[in-house]
């Protein structure tokens, strides 16, 4: 397959390239098309329901600190 991209894209893609994200420019493109097919799964949100929803499934699949944990902003300085 051949593709004709624009140059302001193939700039992106060389960009990439250049800051050592991607080893390549195919690499650069792969992922970005891997970023459009997970866009394209996603359901459509529904607003802030939606979205708090899946906050709370994100959250649940992390395991609890079974500790201490200071989280006090004194603790910061």
């Amino acid at each position: 397959m051949t593709l004709d991209i624009p140059s302001q894209y193939e700039t992106i893609l060389q960009n990439a390239v250049a800051s050592g994200a991607f080893a390549s420019q195919e690499d650069a493109l792969k992922h970005a098309l891997e970023l459009l097919a997970v866009e394209q799964q996603a359901p459509a949100q529904s607003g802030s329901a939606d979205r708090a929803a899946r906050f709370r499934a994100w959250a649940e699949g992390h395991s609890p600190a079974n500790h201490f944990v200071d989280d006090s902003r004194e603790s910061i300085y």
